[in-house]
C-alpha cells in the first residue's frame, strides 16, 4: 500500500533523527531537532517532484565494479571464452565483432561478418580474403602497420586471433597502478605478481600473455597486441563468485585489485574509510583517470555492444530513481563521438525510432540478446556532449607537459600572459597556437556533423575535461570553436559548452610565495569564462567550480602583486551570477581536500550562494565512485535523487524554495534545442573596442570605483570619451565601494595617485593615441594631474619593461630626485642557466649611476650553490665597495634556498620574502598588475613612479638591441632619443650602433623621438603583432619546414641574399601566417616601399605568407659572391653570431640538398654565372673542417647524388668537371678525396663507404 503523504513524512522523519549514516562522515550533518524537521520536509519536497535532469555525468564513469565485472567479466553468455566462439556458430554470428560500412553507414549483417572472419580463421591467404570482391566493405579494416606487426610475431588468424577480449598490457599497468616508465618485461612480473599467477602450479606451462590479433571495433581495424585474455583474468579473480566467498588468498587479493580498477574502493575491494580518501584527493591522475578508465577502454573497444550495454544500465538506474531522472547529457570523448559506428550504438535507446541507429536493428533480429529494447524503460531523454580533454603537449618553450604545473608555479605571469595572447588570436580570426591539438579534434568532428543530419539532436555541447591540475586553459576561446558554436546554434539555439574547472586546483596559504599558482591557475579560468560570455552570450555551465568559494571568501592581501586578480575575481559577480555552477557532493568528497573543498565554513559552498551563482546538483561519475543509497538510506535514493538528499542532510540546502530554484534550474540550463526558453543566439563582436590584447595592466576594483563616479551622467551613464571606464564597468558593475575598507591605511590616497598611471597603461597596451587618453583624463582629473608626463613616464616602462618578445631580457633606468634607480628583469625562462644578463647589466649600471642608487631585479631564480654564479656575484659585491648602491634582488623560485654562509651588506638576494617593498624600502600596496612576460618589474616600476609622478624624473636613454630593432618586413625607421638636431640625429644613431660602415646606412630614416623604437604606420600594428607572437621558424629549419616549388624556392632564396647583398643584413628567423582578406592592405603598404625593406614578405603556397621576423648584422668580410650568400643560408654561416655547422649533418643537409637540386641555368640565371658550380664545390670542400664517421661521408656522397642523380640533362656533370679544371680546383678536390689521413676521405674505412655508395660512379667522373 501507498504511504499516505503524513505517514511518508513521519518514516523519513524517523529515519532521519536516526542519524543513518554510513561510509561518509560528515562534520555538520543534522545537528538539532529544527534540522531534522527541516531536512523531512526538504525529503518530502524533494519526493514530490515529478522529475530531475542529471547535466553532469561521463558515460564511461557509470556502472560500478558490480557491474562491469559480474555484469560482464565474469558473465561467459556476454563474454563467452575463447573455445565457445570457435566452436559455435551461433554465438559467432550473434556476439561476432561489429564492423561498419563506410559506403552506405551502417553496420554489415552479422551473417556476413561472420563468414568474412571464419574465412580469416580458416587459414586463407589473407591478401586473397581481402582482396575478394565479396568482401570488398571490409578492405578497410586492413593497413600496412597491421601486416608488419603480423609478419614481425609470425602471427596467423588461425592461430592468434581472439574473439575474446584481451587486455593489453599497458591497460593493464594502468588498472593496477603501476608505473608505465618500467620496462615491458617488468611491468609483466609485477602484474603477475599482483593477479597471483605465481601462486599456480601451472605458472610456468601456461602463458597468461601472447601477442593476439584482435578486432578494434571503436577504431574499425585490426590490431596486434600483447595481453591477457578476458577469460584468463577471470580465472585468475575467481570466476563468477562473490569475494567474500573466495577462499584462495591470491584471487581474492586479484578480485579486489580489479574491482579498484572500476570503482574507488579500499585497497581489500570493501567500500573506502575515511583513510582511504587521502590516497586519492589530489590525485586525479593516475588515481581517476587513467586507472579507473583504463580496462573500461578494451572492453568496449572490442566489444561496442557493451558500450551499449552500459548506457542502458545507466537509463536504468536513472528510472528507479526517487524521483525519477527524465533527462541525461552525457559527455563522451569527442573521438568517440566522431565516430558514426559509435554514435549508431549509442542511439539505440532512443524513444524516438526514426532517430534509431542500424545497431538497434541488429539487437532486435537477435544479436546481442540482453540487449533488446523492450526491456529498457523509454522514458528518458538524453543527449551527449563532445568532451575534449585539456591536457596540452606544450605550455611553453622549456617546459613540456610534465612541467605545466611547473610552469604555472615558476611563471604565473608568463601563463596568464599566454592566454591572453589566445584571446587576441580569436578576437583577430588568427590560428591558435597554444590549442592546435584541439583545433584539429574539431576538424574531425566538424566532418562527422555535417555528414549526419541527426548529429546536432544528440550532441548538444562540448565539454571541456580531464585533470585541472597545470591546465587551465580553455581551447573553446579559439575562434576556430566560436565559429563552430555559432553554425551549431543554427541547429540548436542552445548549444552550449561545459568548462570541468575551479576543481582540481592546488590552493595555498595567501602567505606563502606559491599562492601565486592558486591565483594564476584562478584568474585564467575567470577571463576564459568571461571571454566566452561575450561571445557566446548564454549556455555556458561550470562543472565543478567550487574553487570560486574558497577564493571569494579569502582575505586578500594587497601587498602582493597577485591581490589585484583577486580583487577583481571577487568584484566579478556581475559574470559568475550569470553561469550555472554544477555541483558534484560525492565526486568532490573523493577527488578534493578538505582545503578547495572549503570545509571550515559551517555552510557548504555559502559564499557561491552569496554571489547569487546558480547552482544544480550532478553525480559527476556514477560508478567510479558508487552514488547507492543516501545517507540516511531512503528507498529510492540513489544516483542523483542520493546527492540531492545529501546536500539536504548536510545543509547545503535548507528551504524549499532553494530546492525548486535547483531542480528547476537544472531544466532551464540544459543544452538541449527547446524552442520555448531558447534565447536568441549571440553573435560575438569584432568591435575593436571590446579585443583583447596579450599584454594589459589590471584595474584593482577600488581605484575603478574611485573614478566612476567622475566617470558618469546624471543618468548614471558612463561618458563616451571615457573607454578605460567604461571596460571596467563591464567587469565590476557600479556598486559602491566599501568605506571602511577604502578608507583605511590610506588606501583612498593610493587608489587616487595610481588611478592616471592605470589609465594611461590602458591606451598604451591597446596602441591607441594619447590625444584619446587626454580627452578621458579631462573628465577623469580636470587639471589636477600632467597627463603629458604621465603618458611619458608609462611610455617609457611600457617600451623598456613590458616587452613581450619571447626570451628577451628587459632594464629601464631612471634617475628620481637626482637618485638612479635601475629596474631589470631576466628573460623567464632563464631557470636553469647563468643570469648574465644581471652581471652584465650591473656592470655597466656602476659605471653611469650617480652616488646614491638602487638596482631592483627579478630573476627566475639564481643559483648560488653553482661555484662561477657565485664568484661572480661575488666579484659584483666588490665593486659595490665604497658606493652608495644597493642590489636588491628578487626571484620566482628558490626564495628559501639561500647558502647560510653567503652574506653581503650590498648585495640583497630575498631579503624578508615576506614583505613586499618598493626600490626606497618602503611598504607596498598593489592596485596594478602588469600582464607580461616582466610582470613584477612593469608593476614595480609604475607602481613606484606613480607616487613620484610630481618629483623630478629624468629616465637614461636606452638603446634595445639592435637585432630587437630591426623588422625585416618593414622600412627601416626609427625614433631616437639623442639631443642632436635632425640633421645629426641619424649620424648618432649609426655610431650608437656601429652601422657607419655597412649598407644599411643609405636605408635607414631616423626621427627625433624620446624613446628609441621602431617607427611604422599604425595600420601595420596588427600584422606586426600577429608576427611578433607566430611560432618561429629558425634559418636552419627553413628549407626543412616549408615545402614550396622550385620557382618559389628560388624567389625565396633571392630575396634572402638580396637582404645581405643589399642590406648587410643576415636573415635569423621566420613565421608562417595565413593570408586573409584583412592584410592585403597591409601587404599594399608594405611592397609599395619594397626597395626599403630588407625582406619583403612572400606569398607561398596554401595561401600562406612567408616573412623574416629578425635579422642579424651579416659581418663576414669574405668576399660577397652570390655562392657565397648561398652557403652562409646552407651551413647557418654568419661568424660570429653564427659560426657555422656541418652543412651534413640535418636539417641543414636539407639547405644543401634543396639547393643542389635546382637547376644549374635556372640558378646560374637568376644569381650569375657558376652560381651553382662554386656553391657545390664550396660544400664538397668543407669536407677539411670536420671529423669524419661512416654517417658524414655517406651526407658527403648524398650531395654528390643529389647535384648528378635523376638529372635529364647529363651536360650538369660535364658542367661541374669543367669548373674544377679551371683554376686548379681539381688538384684540391683531389687532395681531399685522396687525403689518407685518419678520419679523412681517403682513409680506408672511409674510401670502403665510398665505393659502396651510388655516388662513387660519379666520383670516378670527375677524377677522370
Amino acid at each position: 500500500m501507498a504511504d499516505s503523504p503524513n505517514s511518508k513524512r513521519q518514516r523519513i522523519g524517523r529515519l532521519i533523527s536516526s542519524h543513518y549514516i554510513e561510509n561518509f562522515s560528515e562534520t555538520n550533518i543534522l545537528v538539532s531537532t529544527e534540522d531534522e524537521r527541516t531536512a523531512s520536509q526538504l525529503i518530502h519536497c524533494l519526493e514530490e517532484q515529478d522529475e530531475l535532469y542529471e547535466l553532469h555525468t561521463h558515460l564511461l564513469g557509470m556502472g560500478n565494479a558490480s557491474f562491469w565485472i559480474h555484469s560482464i567479466l565474469t558473465d561467459q553468455a556476454k563474454l563467452p571464452p575463447q573455445t565457445d566462439f570457435l566452436s559455435n556458430d551461433r554465438i559467432r554470428k550473434h556476439l561476432g565483432p561489429l564492423v561498419w560500412n563506410k559506403q552506405v553507414h551502417k553496420f554489415i549483417d552479422q551473417s556476413e561478418t561472420k563468414q568474412f572472419f571464419d574465412e580469416l580463421c580458416t587459414g586463407e591467404k589473407l591478401n586473397d580474403v581481402f582482396s575478394s570482391y565479396r568482401y570488398k566493405m571490409f578492405k578497410h579494416l586492413q593497413s600496412e602497420d597491421f601486416f608488419k606487426n603480423l609478419k614481425r610475431h609470425d602471427l596467423t588468424f588461425k592461430d592468434h586471433f581472439s574473439y575474446d577480449i584481451i587486455f593489453s598490457i599497458e591497460k593493464l599497468c594502468y588498472a593496477l597502478e603501476l608505473s608505465p616508465t618500467q620496462s615491458k618485461d617488468t611491468i609483466q612480473a609485477m602484474i603477475e605478481e599482483k593477479l597471483g599467477v605465481y601462486t599456480r602450479n601451472d605458472w610456468q606451462e601456461r602463458k597468461f600473455f601472447k601477442y593476439w590479433i584482435i578486432f578494434n571495433a571503436r577504431d574499425q581495424t585490426f590490431e596486434v597486441v600483447y595481453g591477457m585474455r578476458a577469460e584468463d583474468l577471470r580465472l585468475l579473480i575467481g570466476g563468477a563468485k562473490p569475494i567474500n566467498q573466495l577462499t584462495d588468498p591470491a584471487q581474492r587479493d586479484a578480485r579486489a585489485h580489479i574491482i579498484n580498477a572500476f570503482s574507488m574502493m579500499n585497497a581489500d575491494g570493501s567500500e573506502p574509510r575515511s583513510i582511504d580518501f587521502h590516497s586519492f584527493r589530489g590525485s586525479f591522475t593516475p588515481q581517476f583517470y587513467p586507472r579507473r578508465f583504463a580496462l573500461k577502454d578494451s572492453i568496449y573497444s572490442q566489444r561496442l555492444d557493451f558500450l551499449a550495454l552500459l548506457l542502458r544500465n545507466a537509463l536504468h538506474r536513472f528510472s528507479t530513481c526517487l524521483p525519477p531522472i527524465k533527462y541525461c547529457e552525457f559527455s563522451v570523448g569527442c573521438g568517440d563521438l566522431s565516430r558514426a559506428w559509435v554514435l549508431d550504438v549509442l542511439s539505440t535507446f532512443c524513444k524516438s525510432k526514426s532517430l534509431a541507429g542500424t545497431f538497434k536493428t541488429l539487437v532486435n533480429n537477435g544479436c546481442f540478446p540482453w540487449l533488446k529494447t523492450y526491456c529498457v524503460n523509454q522514458d528518458i531523454d538524453y543527449r551527449f556532449l563532445a568532451g575534449f580533454n585539456r591536457t596540452i603537449s606544450k605550455v611553453s618553450k622549456g617546459y613540456s607537459t610534465d612541467d605545466a604545473l611547473t610552469f604555472l608555479l615558476e611563471l604565473p605571469h608568463c601563463a596568464i600572459h599566454r592566454m591572453l595572447r589566445e584571446f587576441y588570436n580569436s578576437d583577430n580570426r588568427r590560428p591558435t597556437t597554444l590549442f592546435t591539438e584541439h583545433v584539429q579534434q574539431l576538424e574531425r568532428l566538424k566532418k562527422k556533423a555535417y555528414e549526419d543530419r541527426n548529429f546536432f539532436y544528440w550532441v548538444v555541447g562540448f565539454d571541456l575535461f580531464g585533470d585541472e591540475l597545470g591546465y587551465p586553459y580553455c581551447p573553446f576561446v579559439a575562434y576556430e570553436f566560436l565559429d563552430f558554436f555559432q553554425e551549431a546554434r543554427k541547429h540548436n539555439a542552445n548549444f552550449g559548452v561545459r568548462i570541468h574547472c575551479a576543481e582540481n586546483v592546488p590552493f595555498i596559504r595567501p602567505e606563502l610565495p606559491g599562492y601565486r599558482l592558486f591565483v594564476a591557475h584562478m584568474y585564467i579560468v575567470y577571463r576564459c569564462l568571461d571571454f566566452l560570455k561575450q561571445k557566446l552570450g548564454h549556455s555556458i555551465r561550470v562543472g565543478h567550480g567550487i574553487a570560486f568559494d574558497i577564493l571569494l571568501s579569502i582575505k586578500n592581501y594587497t601587498y602582493r602583486k597577485s591581490s589585484v586578480l583577486v580583487a577583481q575575481m571577487q568584484n566579478a559577480r556581475r559574470l559568475l551570477s550569470s553561469i550555472p555552477f554544477e555541483v558534484n557532493i560525492t565526486s568532490n568528497f573523493y577527488l578534493l581536500g578538505d582545503a578547495i573543498r572549503n570545509t571550515t565554513n559551517s555552510k557548504p559552498l555559502h559564499v557561491l550562494k552569496q554571489f547569487d551563482i546558480p547552482i544544480v546538483l550532478s553525480t559527476d561519475d556514477d560508478g567510479i565512485w558508487p552514488i547507492d543509497r543516501c545517507p540516511l538510506g531512503h528507498q529510492g535514493h540513489h544516483s542523483l535523487a542520493a546527492e540531492y538528499c545529501r546536500a539536504i542532510t548536510t545543509s547545503f540546502i535548507t528551504e524549499e524554495n532553494q530546492l525548486k530554484i535547483m531542480t528547476q534550474g537544472a531544466k532551464r540550463f540544459c543544452f538541449k534545442d527547446k524552442k520555448e526558453l531558447a534565447q536568441s543566439v549571440a553573435k560575438y563582436s569584432q568591435n575593436n573596442e571590446n579585443k583583447s590584447f596579450p599584454t594589459e595592466v589590471v584595474l584593482h576594483p577600488d581605484v575603478f570605483r574611485t573614478l566612476l563616479p567622475r566617470a558618469q551622467n546624471k543618468k548614471g551613464q558612463i561618458l563616451s570619451n571615457c573607454k578605460c571606464i567604461k571596460y571596467y564597468e563591464n567587469i565590476y558593475g557600479t556598486e559602491t565601494v566599501d568605506s571602511n575598507k577604502y578608507n583605511r591605511n590610506g588606501w583612498k590616497e593610493h587608489c587616487g595617485l595610481i588611478a592616471p598611471v592605470a589609465v594611461a597603461c590602458f591606451y598604451l597596451t591597446r596602441l591607441l593615441p594619447f590625444k584619446q587618453f587626454k580627452k578621458e583624463c579631462d573628465v577623469l582629473f580636470k587639471d589636477r594631474c600632467n597627463v603629458e608626463e604621465i603618458f611619458k613616464v608609462c611610455e617609457y616602462v611600457y617600451s623598456y619593461l613590458m616587452s613581450d618578445a619571447p626570451g628577451q631580457a628587459v632594464r629601464m633606468q631612471v634617475q628620481v630626485n637626482n637618485r638612479d634607480y635601475l629596474f631589470f628583469s631576466e628573460h623567464s625562462n632563464n631557470f636553469k642557466e647563468s643570469p648574465d644578463f644581471f652581471l652584465n647589466i650591473i656592470e655597466k649600471f656602476l659605471t653611469s649611476c650617480t652616488e646614491k642608487a638602487v638596482v631592483f631585479g627579478f630573476l627566475p631564480c639564481i643559483h648560488l650553490s653553482n661555484p662561477q654564479i657565485r664568484l661572480n656575484v661575488e666579484n659584483i659585491d666588490k665593486k659595490l665597495e665604497n658606493k652608495n648602491v644597493k642590489v636588491c634582488i628578487h626571484t620566482n623560485g628558490n626564495k628559501d634556498t639561500i647558502p647560510p654562509d653567503y652574506t653581503s651588506e650590498r648585495i640583497y638576494i630575498n631579503d624578508k620574502p615576506s614583505r613586499r617593498t618598493d626600490p626606497d624600502e618602503k611598504l607596498v600596496e598593489c592596485m596594478i598588475y602588469a600582464v607580461c612576460p616582466h610582470s613584477s618589474a612593469a608593476t614595480s616600476a609604475l607602481i613606484f613612479l606613480a607616487k613620484h609622478i610630481n618629483d623630478s624624473i629624468v629616465f637614461s636613454p636606452q638603446h634595445t638591441l639592435l637585432r630587437t630593432l630591426i623588422v625585416p618586413f618593414l622600412p627601416l625607421r626609427y625614433g631616437y632619443s639623442a639631443d642632436d638636431d635632425e640633421t645629426n640625429i641619424k649620424t648618432a644613431f649609426l655610431d650608437k650602433y656601429a652601422l657607419s660602415s655597412t649598407k644599411l646606412k643609405s636605408k635607414i630614416v631616423v626621427k627625433k623621438k624620446r624613446i628609441c623604437k621602431v617607427l611604422f604606420d599604425s595600420s601595420l600594428n596588427f600584422l606586426y603583432s600577429e608576427v611578433k607572437y607566430a611560432e618561429q621558424i629558425d634559418i636552419k629549419d627553413l628549407a626543412e619546414k616549408v615545402h614550396v616549388e622550385e620557382e618559389t624556392f628560388v624567389e625565396i632564396l633571392r630575396l634572402l641574399c638580396k637582404s645581405i647583398d643589399e642590406f648587410d643584413l643576415w636573415p635569423r628567423s621566420f613565421v608562417i601566417i595565413e593570408k586573409t582578406s584583412d592584410y592585403e592592405s597591409y601587404l599594399k603598404i608594405v611592397n609599395e616601399n619594397r626597395n626599403k625593406v630588407p625582406v619583403p614578405i612572400i606569398e607561398i603556397e596554401n595561401n600562406m605568407l612567408l616573412i623574416c621576423n629578425s635579422a642579424d648584422i651579416y659581418e663576414t668580410s669574405s668576399p660577397k659572391r652570390k655562392s657565397a650568400y648561398l652557403w652562409s643560408l646552407a651551413a647557418c654561416y654568419n661568424p660570429p653570431l653564427n659560426p657555422g655547422r656541418s652543412p651534413y649533418e640535418y636539417p641543414l643537409k636539407k639547405w644543401v640538398e634543396s639547393i643542389v637540386r635546382i637547376e644549374i641555368e635556372t640558378l646560374n640565371k637568376k644569381f650569375g654565372p657558376h652560381t651553382w658550380e662554386e656553391f657545390l664545390y664550396k660544400v664538397l670542400m668543407s669536407a677539411r673542417k670536420y671529423a669524419w664517421f661512416w654517417y658524414t661521408v655517406n651526407s658527403w656522397c648524398d650531395v654528390i647524388c643529389y647535384a648528378f642523380q635523376n638529372v635529364t640533362d647529363k651536360k650538369r656533370l660535364a658542367a661541374f668537371k669543367k669548373f674544377l679544371n679551371e683554376k686548379n680546383r681539381i688538384d684540391k678536390f683531389k687532395t681531399l678525396v685522396n687525403n689518407t689521413d685518419r678520419y679523412r676521405l681517403g682513409n680506408r674505412w672511409q674510401k670502403d663507404i665510398i665505393n659502396s655508395h651510388e655516388a662513387n660512379k660519379y666520383l670516378r667522373k670527375l677524377l677522370e
